[in-house]
Order: structure tokens, then sequence, then C-alpha cells
């Protein structure tokens, strides 16, 4: 079964909001607000696994097939450093360094996957 345009979009709205809600939590200094960013990116993440999964499953034999692997591949490295270095680093009080590495290699990371999902929306 063919993979939408439409779905692209989606996963590429659900990259960003994680995205964003990111930034919006290295970039607040109240406490409270920082673990509603915290508990969004977690969410938004989940989302997203479930939802990749799904579309890949679809994709199976079809020409996206490939390209959505790479893309969850990508994604797993920018996640697992988000989850294991970026956000504790944060909530430890090095907020230098999640800043560093977020707004790094991690916008880098960003950078790629956004372009990827541009290029499966190409062969959409």
């Amino acid at each position: 079964m063919a993979i939408s345009k439409g779905e692209i979009n989606d996963l590429k709205t659900k990259l960003v909001d994680a995205r964003t809600a990111l930034v919006s939590m290295l970039g607040e200094s109240n406490r409270g607000k920082q673990e509603e960013y915290s508990a969004k990116v977690k969410n938004l993440t989940n989302e997203t696994i479930t939802f990749l999964s799904t579309l890949m499953e679809k994709a199976k034999g079809t020409n996206v097939a490939g390209k959505l692997k790479e893309l969850k591949d990508a994604w797993d490295i920018f996640r697992n450093t988000r989850d294991n270095e970026v956000i504790p680093n944060f909530f430890a009080g090095k907020v230098d360094e999640a800043k560093a590495v977020g707004g790094g290699i991690q916008k880098e990371r960003f950078a790629k996957i956004s372009s990827m999902v541009d290029e499966l929306l190409a062969m959409t």
C-alpha cells in the first residue's frame, strides 16, 4: 500500500512539534513549564514511534521503504542523544551543556532528518 503525502506531512509535523517542545524547554526558566515541555516531548516521541512504525509497515515493498528506514535510523540517533544527554543534562543543571548539544550536533541531525522527510515527500 502506498504512503500519501498527507501521512509524510503528518510525520514531519510530529517531528517538528517534538523538536519545538525541546527547544522551548531549553529556553524556559520556570521548572513547572520545563516539566510540561519535557512531558510533551515524551508524548510526541511515543506518537512518532508508533506512527513511523505504521508507515514502515505500509511501505514494505515500495520505493519509499528504504528511505523510511534511513529516516528512522537517523531519528533514533537524534532521539537517543536527546533523551540520554540533552534532557538529563538540562534537568541536572548543566544547561549550557544541554544547549550546546541541542544547538550543535542535534540541530545538524534534525536538519538531516527534515531533508529526508522532504525527499520522502518528493517520492510520494
